[in-house]
Order: structure tokens, then sequence, then C-alpha cells
């Protein structure tokens, strides 16, 4: 299928490509979709749990999803064009830190703000707010929320202002401008960033576990079923997931090309009055909104556990042998997780940059398939196949965390290859250069940055997943999963809330780390 010459043409570059892709299609593709060998199962049946595991899922995702899009359209629009914003590199890593803050650390962090943080302000002994599904819902906002404010903004600042410039010359009114003028030309960010968002709530499975109570959601029901051996239940419910990010992914593409948005009537007087009424309060509705809803769930752990950082608790954490051992175990996992993505990503990155052998186009959609794959399906899915060899546990968790963090790995290495001049190549060639060659004295060092990105992604994507973990896992706990199996015993203590600051500390050097190669990225550019 890949090949368009004989093997005996091949140079060495290629030979490693084609290498790559066939290590992809088996080691990283193939596991997440395992479960889909299932689908002809004759006991392969949604009963009603199920059933309503799934709607109460869908309904969670898609309120989360629309109230992103409110809360996340100005601060991208923001983000993308005020570049003078004052304290501009806090505010971004801010939006950024719950993209790598541990979704279970996630979890304590909103359940404690929420529930004990905001009912102190109130007086309530019990609580603001306990679990189910509000507090479910807010939880799936806070990490949610970088998704659809990046691929907003990144849709904005491609979009050439001279169009708005002339509609507003016209005497169009701000909201008219943004609702016939802008929306349209950065809608295809908007969708991918709604999709986004779905997935990732319809996929979280630590965190939600933690706040959902007797609320039951698809992620977390795939994790109850495999636990009790309903393989086939599991199975069915991973199914649907599955092909419902396979059909967003497909929707996506449809809709980012040929889907328009109406433009159907202009009401230039009534759109003048409420841009004048709602334009200069804007700005401060919307930052409340967001620090309170994203900014201080986040953090709340930190500020409120800063109590618990003395020596003597310091001393109780490192001897504390179930945490410290999770901690190194999910340190290890992530580190050969990511470097053998690394390997393994830099050729299949150039497959999808150029196409070789005709199949970038299929590996690109193959990765964004495990993106979307919902965690828990994956994790079922991961478990389902590698059972099949006798490998022992660590090797397995590894194999799984390969899979989940490669699409982060790949992705911003092929963007960075497709930005590379190909003159400059060209040119090496026509002196005598071999691909290879090529490759390490001209390419490597444009791509670089992107590499550094990827590695930081990949890392904290590992060392903050919980689902698949869970499902793959019998007798070895990441920290995550141990920290999600000590809140739900309530057997939370400072030593806990002190590993929770632990990871939170290194997450934030990781974003700080990955904004300095964003910035001398750019510079660069």
């Amino acid at each position: 299928m890949f090949l368009g010459k004989s093997t005996a043409n091949l140079s060495r570059l290629d030979m490693i490509c084609l290498l790559s892709i066939l290590i992809f299609t088996a080691i990283v593709f193939l596991p997440p979709v395992y479960v889909l060998s299932y689908a002809g199962g004759a006991k392969l049946v949604l009963n009603e749990s199920s059933k309503i595991a799934l709607i109460n899922s869908f309904i969670i995702s898609a309120a989360v999803t629309a109230v992103d899009v409110i809360l996340g359209l100005p601060v991208a629009w923001m983000m993308a064009r005020r570049k003078d914003l004052k304290y501009r590199y806090i505010i971004d890593t801010l939006i950024d830190m719950p993209l790598v803050v541990p979704t279970s650390v996630l979890g304590l962090s909103v359940f404690y703000f929420w529930g004990a943080g905001m009912g102190s302000l109130f007086g309530l002994d019990e609580g603001l707010l306990s679990k189910g599904p509000i507090m479910l819902a807010l939880l799936h906002i806070v990490f949610t929320f970088p998704y659809i404010v990046r691929s907003i903004e990144a849709a904005i600042s491609q979009i050439n202002i001279s169009h708005e410039q002339a509609a507003t010359m016209l005497g169009a009114p701000p909201l008219t401008v943004f609702r016939t003028v802008s929306l349209p030309l950065f809608k295809s960010g908007l969708i991918a960033g709604a999709i986004l968002v779905f997935t990732r709530s319809l996929s979280e499975t630590g965190a939600t576990m933690m706040v959902a109570g007797l609320f039951s959601t698809a992620s977390t029901i795939v994790v109850d079923y495999k636990k009790a051996q309903d393989i086939p239940s599991a199975a069915a419910v991973s199914i649907v997931l599955i092909a419902v990010a396979v059909l967003l992914l497909i929707s996506a593409k449809i809709l980012s090309g040929g889907f328009r948005i109406p433009v159907i009537h202009v009401w230039p007087q009534t759109e003048r009055k409420l841009s004048r009424r709602y334009v200069p309060y804007r700005d401060a509705l919307i930052s409340f909104l967001v620090i309170l809803i994203v900014l201080l769930p986040t953090f709340y752990i930190v500020l409120s556990g800063l109590n618990v950082i003395r020596s003597q608790t310091i001393i109780e954490l490192i001897r504390n042998q179930a945490l410290m051992e999770s901690l190194i175990i999910s340190f290890i996992i992530g580190l050969v997780a990511t470097g053998i993505n690394l390997v393994l990503a830099i050729p299949l990155a150039y497959v999808i940059s150029k196409n070789m052998f005709k199949a970038g186009g299929i590996v690109d959609t193959m990765s964004d398939i495990i993106l979307l794959v919902p965690t828990s399906a994956l994790g079922l899915s991961l478990s389902l196949f590698w059972k099949n060899f006798a490998f022992p546990e660590l090797l397995i968790l590894v194999l799984a965390h390969l899979s989940f963090t490669f699409p982060l790995m790949v992705k911003p290495i092929s963007a960075a290859l497709a930005g590379v001049e190909t003159g400059i190549e060209d040119a090496a060639c026509t002196l005598g250069a071999n691909k290879v060659t090529i490759f390490k004295t001209i390419t490597y060092p444009l791509i670089k940055p992107a590499i550094i990105a990827g590695i930081i992604m990949t890392f904290m994507r590992s060392l903050s997943e919980t689902g698949a973990t869970l499902s793959v896992s019998e007798n070895i706990k990441t920290i995550p999963v141990l920290l999600v199996d000590i809140f739900t015993k309530g057997m939370v203590d400072d030593k806990t809330i002190l590993a929770c600051i632990v990871l939170f500390a290194a997450s934030f050097a990781f974003i700080v780390a990955l904004k300095i190669v964003e910035s001398k990225k750019n510079a660069k550019h």
C-alpha cells in the first residue's frame, strides 16, 4: 500500500521511514483500536446502565463544550489580537496550566475548591457543591478550556485584518464585523477546538471518578466493567466511544472545508447598540468568570496546601513507600515512552510532511484517531491487545503510554518539517549531500524547537494519564492512579497534598520550559 518504488531503489532514509510506518502500525495504532475486533461478537450489546452512562457523558460533554466556547472565544480573541497585552506571558502560561497538570491533581483541587473552599466563604460546613454532574461539568471545563482557546487563537492569528478594517470603514459596528467577517474566517479553529473539547471531556476517567459520585459516565463505566471482568459490556461502550470519535474527526474535516456559517441578515442599528453596551464590560466579565471557573480551581490545591510544606511532611512523603514508588514509576514510564516516541516520531513526521510513499495523509489520520479515542476505551483496547503477549506489566504500561502520547510528539514535528523551505534542502542535495546528511545538518536544527515541545508535551501527558493506565495496570500504580485510589478511599492527608504540589510544581516547570522554547522559535521566525 505504501510502496511507490521497488525496495532495491530505496535510500537509507526511505528504509528508515518505511520501517517506522510498520512499527507505528503494529505497536502504536493497532492496539488502541483492537477492541473493534469485538464488534461482531454475539454477546456485544448495550445494557440499560451503559445507555444511561453514554447519554450522561454526551450531555456533560455538550454542556462543557458550550461553556468553553462562550468563555474561550473572547479570551482567544484577546490573546490573538492584543500582542502588547500587559503580563501576556503570565496569562499565557496560566491558561495552559490545566493542559499539563495531572487530571487527578485537578480533580482534588476542583473538589476542594467548590466544596470546602467556596463552602467556607458562604459559611457552609458541607461545602458549596457536592459530588455529582454539576461539579463534574465544572471539573471538565477546567482541563478542556485551553483546547478551545488555543485552537481559536491559532485560527484568528491567520486572519488578514484588512477584511475587518474594510468592513469597519464602511460603517459596520464591531458585532456586525465579528459575526459577518471574522467568524467565518476562523470557523475552522472554532470547529476543531469544539471537537477537541467534546472528545476530551468524553474521555476523562480518573478525575471524573473523583467528583462524579453516583453519577455514571461512559468512561467510568468502562473501568467498572473491566474490573468486574465484564468484557463484552466494556467493549460495547468502548466501540460506541471510538465510533463517535471517528465520526467527529470526519465531521471536522468536512465542516472545516466546505461548511459555511450563514449570514442571513444584518441589523446595523441593533448590533451597534449591543456593541456599545457589551464591549466595554466584556473583558471584565470574561476575566472574572475565567478566574473563578478555571484558574482558581486549578491552583486551589497549591494555594490552600502551602501550610503542608514543612520538613516533617516532606520526610513523611519520602518515607511513604507507596507514594514514592508511584512517583518513580510514573517518571520512568514517562521518560521511556517519550524516548521511544521521539525515535519513532521523527521519521513518521517526515513521512507525513513529505507524503512519502503517498502515505502521509493516511498516517496523519491514523494519528488523529488515536488522539481522539477516549482514554478509557483506548485503555481497554490496549489491555485486551497486550494480554495476548506474556510481557511484564511494566513493559505493557510503557507500550500503552507509547500509543496515547505518540500524536503529541509527531504533530509538532510534522508541522515544523512542513514549514522547512525545500529550496535549502534541494541546494544541499545538488552539492552532493545525501538525505541523511541533509537532515542532520540542515533540517534538524530548524525543527529542534518543535522536537523539544513534543518531548515536553509527551512526557507530561504520560505523567498525567489515569484512564488508560487504570484499564491496563493490574498491580503497578502510577501516581495519578494512586491519587485516585487514595481519594476514593477517603485517605487524603498532608503527604497526599504535598505529592500533588510536587506534581503541580513539575508541571509548572515543564510549561515554562515549553513557553521558552516557543518564544525562541517565534524569535527565529
